[in-house]
């Protein structure tokens, strides 16, 4: 849980503070406090103002004390520190310097989500009680964080469009690691640089470029990759000893890779490879914050499409894009670990998930269908089950597509050959008598095909064997007879499903 101005407000330094305008910021996170007083507008001071460089995130105390008189410029400076993306004021000595909060200044830091909070009456106030308790917050609470990253690009995405840049995300990191932190590229050219303390960028300029960083920092080097984003270099500098943990370096770099996605030039397709990667290593809070960036219900994606992609990964990630424009207007479809996996909403309709798969398999293409999924925890156990038989499947299988039993069928004789020779043996039992016959050869080719790729049908087998399909007819009687059953009905059709795909598996293996 990060520190709000809902959570600062319960501080015993704050007691009896009142949150008086721009409630709608009351669950902003809060990185820094600072202090700022203004003095009687000028052009020199408006100068002074304007060049001081507010980090975001802040809660800025003040007294208004040259300025208590002044509504338009107090208003002048709730909306400056609003546009750096500061988060409010804690307005001190009320009564005292400002006679009272006058209502035009409420509603401007109404409009602004900015948040106006009104100290006790009380001359015995300190700014650095408040200062000291609400450093000790922050400090605590960061140094117990597991995620930061959906904050910091919630955070990001309240501020002004003109304030979205690496140079404000890394500032705020930097707030967060309270370390130095460069953004360079794989010619270690620097690109961005964010200092902790403040205003070493010079100094720290130097030592990157000629490397000669002090040997008692932490200095700690990572690489951020993806989809329209060339190899940039991440830096982060502990100049006092202690080094960062490994997670928090991790989330520095995706939070920067994830900012890098949404707010890129072509950020729509980056964005919904991210999405496709959340969901199947089924990061929930990532996921939720991708997805509504395009209004994604990710509750209703409950059916799940693998495609194996082949040599030409990428240009068969386009093709299936092109053939599901007349369907989805933005699938969420994208690669992962050398497949496409699509995901669809089965409240899409039936007809057209099987439209999908239909248009799909005319690629001449191998797909794994996986219905039913109720949360990403299903979806990554579905992909996990397919993701190791994948190729086997689409090896034994003579269909195109495949739902998900199919594979699971596949894991499950596969730990039967674990077993040993005796489960093997069950296993293959109820074809051992047609194994024995003078025709064993075309019996049991007819069989496989009508049981495991026809459906059943003689028609089918008929066609997918290439004979007449009197000749399918007459040895599926024979089969019947010398097994004594009907081989359409259960259980006899289960048991020679088993078998049969045994012996297809086994036959796959020794040529493999």
């Amino acid at each position: 849980m990060s520190l709000t101005v809902r959570r600062i407000l319960d501080l015993p330094s704050m007691r009896g503070a009142k949150l008086v305008a721009g409630a709608a910021a009351a669950d902003r996170t809060v990185s820094s406090v600072s202090v700022l007083e203004y003095s009687i507008p000028n052009e020199t001071q408006h100068q002074l103002f304007s060049a001081i460089n507010f980090e975001g995130n802040e809660l800025v105390i003040t007294a208004f004390a040259n300025i208590c008189n002044d509504t338009e410029a107090q208003k002048a400076v709730i909306r400056r520190l609003a546009e750096a993306g500061e988060i409010g004021i804690l307005l001190y000595y009320v009564g005292t310097f400002v006679p009272f909060i006058a209502k035009d200044v409420a509603a401007c830091a109404d409009s602004l989500n900015f948040a106006l909070i009104e100290m006790p009456h009380s001359n015995s106030l300190r700014y650095s009680d408040a200062i000291s308790e609400i450093s000790e917050a922050i400090f605590r609470e960061e140094e117990g964080e597991t995620n930061f990253v959906a904050e910091i690009l919630e955070d990001v995405s309240l501020l002004p469009t003109e304030l979205r840049s690496v140079s404000t995300v890394l500032k705020m990191l930097r707030d967060r690691l309270r370390a130095s932190l460069i953004l360079s590229d794989q010619d270690k050219n620097i690109i961005n640089i964010a200092t902790f303390p403040h205003g070493r960028e010079n100094e720290l300029k130097e030592r990157f470029e000629s490397g000669s960083m002090d040997p008692g920092w932490d200095v700690c080097t990572s690489y951020i990759s993806g989809r329209g984003i060339k190899n940039l270099r991440l830096t982060t500098v502990r100049e006092n000893g202690s080094a960062l943990l490994s997670h928090q370096i991790a989330m520095t770099v995706e939070t920067l890779h994830l900012f890098l996605v949404i707010w890129s030039p072509n950020h729509g397709e980056a964005v919904i490879a991210e999405l496709v990667r959340a969901i199947l290593q089924d990061e929930s809070l990532k996921m939720r914050r991708l997805a509504a960036l395009f209004s994604i219900d990710v509750k209703s994606l409950d059916t799940m499409i693998v495609i194996r992609s082949g040599n030409d990964a990428e240009r068969m990630l386009e093709s299936v894009k092109d053939k599901l424009s007349p369907f989805i207007s933005r699938p969420v479809v994208d690669l992962y670990q050398d497949c496409i996996v699509l995901f669809l909403a089965s409240g899409m309709g039936e007809d057209i998930i099987e439209s999908v798969s239909l248009v799909l398999a005319d690629m001449d293409c191998m797909m794994i269908r996986a219905f039913c999924l109720r949360d990403t925890g299903d979806v990554r156990k579905a992909f996990l089950e397919i993701q190791p038989s994948l190729e086997l499947a689409c090896r034994i299988y003579r269909r195109k597509v495949l739902n998900l039993v199919d594979v699971q069928l596949v894991n499950y004789f596969l730990s039967v050959l674990t077993k040993g020779e005796d489960e093997i043996a069950k296993v293959l039992s109820p074809v051992k008598v047609l194994e024995e016959t003078e025709d064993a050869g075309p019996l049991l080719e007819t069989l496989e095909a009508f049981i495991l790729d026809a459906d059943l049908s003689t028609l089918r087998t008929s066609r997918m064997m290439n004979v007449h399909n009197n000749t399918v007819k007459y040895r599926i009687r024979r089969i019947s007879s010398l097994l004594h059953a009907d081989i359409t009905k259960a259980p006899q059709s289960v048991m020679l499903y088993r078998a049969l795909m045994m012996r297809r598996i086994l036959k796959e293996q020794a040529s493999g």
